[in-house]
C-alpha cells in the first residue's frame, strides 16, 4: 500500500505519484488478468497458440498501455470531479488491457516484462494540461496498435488487439470533448491528429 501523498509542496507529492502508479501497475496487471476474459482463454484453447512472431509487438503495446497506466494513475486524482470518473473508468479498462496482453505474451511461451521503474509524464499544471498528458497517451497507444495490428498473426490475437485500439479511440474521443475539442479531428483514428 501506498501512503497519501504530502500536502507541503516539497516535491514529494511526484515522487508519491510516481510510487503509486508503479503499485497500480503492478497490481492492477495481475488482477487484470483475469479480467482479460475467458473468450479470449478459450478462443486461444480452440485455435493455435499465440505465434512467438507476435511477441515484440504484444510487449510494445503492453509498454504503450502502461505508460497510459501511470498517467491515468498520476492524473485521476488531480482533475474535476467529473473527469476524474471518466479517467478512473478508463484506467479500469487500460489495467485489463495490460492483463489481457501479459495473458498474450504468457500464451506464446514468453514472459512479460515488468513495468518501467518510472515514465515520463512531464510537469503538467492543472486540469487542461493533465488531460492534454492523457490525450498523448491516449493517441500513442493508437498508433501502437495501428502499426501492430497488421503485423500480428491473424486470429484471436489481432482481434484482440483491435477490440484494445477501439476501446482506446473511445478513450480519446471521450477525453477530447472534456478538452472541448471535437471527438473526432477527422474522419479516421490515426492517433497522429
Amino acid at each position: 500500500m501506498v501512503s497519501p501523498p504530502p500536502e507541503d509542496g516539497s516535491g514529494t507529492r511526484r515522487r508519491w505519484l510516481g510510487r503509486a502508479a508503479r503499485a497500480v501497475i503492478a497490481a492492477g496487471s495481475a488482477s487484470a488478468l483475469g479480467a482479460c476474459g475467458e473468450s479470449l482463454r478459450s478462443q486461444l484453447r480452440r485455435n493455435s497458440p499465440v505465434a512467438e512472431t507476435d511477441v515484440k509487438l504484444l510487449e510494445r503495446l503492453l509498454d504503450a498501455e502502461r505508460y497510459a497506466i501511470a498517467a491515468y494513475t498520476a492524473a485521476a486524482p488531480l482533475l474535476p470531479p467529473s473527469a476524474a470518473r471518466a479517467a478512473k473508468q478508463f484506467l479500469a479498462q487500460e489495467l485489463a488491457h495490460a492483463g489481457g496482453l501479459i495473458y498474450l505474451v504468457g500464451a506464446a511461451g514468453a514472459k512479460a516484462p515488468d513495468p518501467r521503474a518510472s515514465y515520463d509524464l512531464g510537469k503538467p499544471r492543472g486540469a487542461r494540461e493533465l488531460l492534454l498528458l492523457l490525450e498523448r497517451a491516449e493517441r500513442g497507444q493508437i498508433a501502437a496498435y495501428l502499426t501492430a495490428i497488421p503485423r500480428l498473426a491473424p486470429g484471436p490475437v489481432r482481434t484482440q488487439a483491435a477490440a484494445y485500439f477501439a476501446n482506446d479511440a473511445q478513450h480519446l474521443a471521450s477525453v477530447r470533448l472534456l478538452l472541448g475539442e471535437p471527438p473526432l479531428p477527422s474522419a479516421l483514428v490515426t492517433g497522429r491528429d
